[in-house]
């Protein structure tokens, strides 16, 4: 029989590995859309209706709009929001499987948020597992083999940054508010600064002219509605997504998913073969060869070592209900 322990951390990884799967569904879905539609209408249309779809299940209870902590879900909207927008602006001339792999320095900014803001004890195997995980996106990445798009991946390294203070919330947040009232009010805030960044760039397109926000709302409503229906899922892939986070960081640290990241890798190449002709590099092979190893090896130690660790770490205040 599988201990408490021991199951708390399957199921964390497990719901980690599908919020790594509705993220590139995603990615997949934002990539098709900016085919016709600004990175920032995009945006915005994903926190619209992911907001949209939540209101059904806020509507039942009135405890589930009330938030104890607003202005951290605002933190995090804007946060958010920030981080999504580069991230899209990036992917729209980028492949898939180099936006994951340049992705893949989060785990590098969480683990030491995670050290040195929660005081989670990384411990070697996890900084051995995520080094190696490291080794294999060089091998990727390796300028001498492969063409290394220097502009996105700067941007994507600022969007690396902003996801990992983002997951940092998220473990703070995550024992302190319900997950409701947590995923409509950050998404609703995203929504919020997201609208209010369009709306100011259609002014400005417009060479100065006065603002007619009637226009604006016009133009956001002539899409099509094939479009539409993208955007709809892609709101629902948002909060699954959140969900499915929120639901990992509950059972296991932040630092512990953080090597798991790479599977994203697999997923990506896949995905970016199936629906944008994107070929895999002999780079992504030899990489993969050297991250999958690195994820099972640590899998294992988990599974043995993991919960007896876990109990032994000092709880931190931020952690405090």
């Amino acid at each position: 029989m599988i201990a408490q322990g021991q199951r708390r951390y399957f199921e964390g990884i497990a719901w980690f590995l599908a919020s790594l799967l509705v993220c590139e569904t995603n990615d997949v879905i934002t990539k098709f859309l900016e085919r016709t539609l600004s990175p920032l209408h995009v945006i915005c249309g994903r926190f619209f209706f992911g907001t949209l779809a939540l209101l059904p299940f806020m509507l039942g209870r009135a405890e589930n709009f009330r938030s104890r902590h607003l202005g951290a879900n605002c933190l995090r909207g804007l946060i958010l929001f920030v981080g999504m927008f580069i991230w899209c602006y990036s992917l729209d001339a980028s492949q898939l499987s180099i936006a994951c792999l340049i992705n893949f320095t989060t785990p590098m900014f969480t683990l030491l948020l995670a050290a040195f803001i929660l005081k989670e004890k990384i411990g070697r195997p996890r900084i051995i597992a995520t080094a190696i995980g490291f080794l294999g996106v060089a091998v990727v990445l390796n300028p001498r083999t492969a063409p290394f798009p220097t502009a996105a991946a700067a941007l994507f390294l600022v969007s690396a940054a902003f996801f990992a203070v983002l997951d940092v919330l998220n473990k703070v947040l995550v024992t302190r508010e319900n997950t409701l009232p947590s995923l409509f009010y950050t998404g609703f805030f995203a929504m919020l600064f997201s609208a209010a960044t369009a709306a100011i760039a259609h002014y400005r397109r417009r060479d100065e002219a006065p603002f007619s926000f009637e226009e604006f709302i016009f133009g956001l409503l002539s899409v099509e509605i094939s479009h539409i229906l993208l955007l709809i899922l892609l709101g629902i892939g948002a909060n699954l997504l959140m969900f499915c986070i929120l639901k990992s960081f509950s059972r296991v640290d932040i630092s512990a998913t953080a090597p798991f990241r790479y599977v994203e890798l697999i997923l990506a190449s896949a995905f970016g073969y199936l629906f944008f002709g994107e070929k895999i590099s002999i780079n992504a092979v030899w990489g993969a060869i050297i991250i999958v190893p690195s994820v099972i090896y640590l899998a294992r130690y988990e599974a043995k070592t993991g919960p007896r660790q876990r109990q032994k770490e000092p709880v931190s205040p931020l952690r405090c209900c």
